[in-house]
């Protein structure tokens, strides 16, 4: 194999891990930025990590072996841009869970981000953590974490040191935790709101308990999104930062 078609078959290999990378983090992997433009991204970058990415081609040499490396590219990248989004799985479920404890689960909203419909607090809080992860610098710990797994996981080189499956089903989990952990003031909010109710129609049985309790329910829901904004602003930040180094933890094993 000559020189150039090394360089050729490097960049070619480094590009599959970027775009793969690039079609599945946040803003990149919805609808709303064309394919080319993410295409553009990832080959863009590809050609400005080309120059410095360690490779081993030893299984180039054969038409089986350029298949595994070009998948175990793909697999890597897609893995890494996994990981970095779980963040974002785990403000989609918060947003469930809060939509369906305050009385917001049958309220809709198009998401032309991911091109699905949600409920408007799950939309809310994608786009607020969306613009967290530009405006508190996460995504450069992003693009450092990119760029830092050639170091980690060379081109060519394959996932057969260690499991990464067990650290990636663990890193799984944090999605249910840190969703739970933002819903939690609204199960809690959810629960008085109910037992007050309770006792209240006891109280006075004419009174409609439950119109009532939908209202005051979504009002009181709503000043706590408020109140809470900080906290949930805490948990995107420490997550976020926390899941690139995570990325590349996964490919280095």
């Amino acid at each position: 194999m000559t020189i150039e078609t090394e360089g050729i078959l490097v960049a070619i290999l480094v590009f599959l891990r970027t775009g793969a990378f690039f079609l599945g983090i946040p803003l990149f992997a919805g609808e709303m930025v064309p394919v080319r433009v993410r295409v553009g991204f990832g080959l863009l970058l590809a050609l400005l990590l080309s120059e410095f990415a360690p490779a081993n081609l030893e299984l180039a040499g054969h038409f089986f072996g350029l298949i595994l490396l070009a998948m175990n590219e793909i697999c890597i990248g897609l893995m890494m841009a996994i990981v970095i989004r779980m963040i974002f799985f785990a403000l989609e479920f918060a947003g469930h869970v809060i939509s369906y404890e305050i009385g917001l689960m049958a309220s809709n909203s198009v998401n032309p981000l991911l091109g699905s419909s949600d409920s408007t607090i799950t939309s809310l809080l994608y786009y607020f953590g969306l613009l967290l992860f530009f405006v508190t610098g996460i995504h450069y710990d992003v693009l450092r974490a990119l760029a830092g797994s050639f170091e980690a996981m060379p081109v060519g080189k394959f996932l057969t040191s260690t499991n990464p499956v067990d650290e990636f089903v663990r890193d799984t989990t944090q999605i249910f935790i840190i969703g739970t952990l933002m819903a939690a003031p609204f199960i809690a909010l959810n629960f008085l709101v109910n037992i007050s109710f309770a006792v209240l129609g006891k109280a006075v049985p004419k009174m409609n308990v439950f119109l009532t309790s939908f209202a005051v329910r979504i009002l009181c829901g709503l000043l706590l999104l408020v109140s809470c904004t900080l906290l949930i602003t805490a948990y995107v930040i420490e997550a976020g930062r926390q899941s690139a180094g995570k990325a590349l933890v996964i490919v280095s094993q």
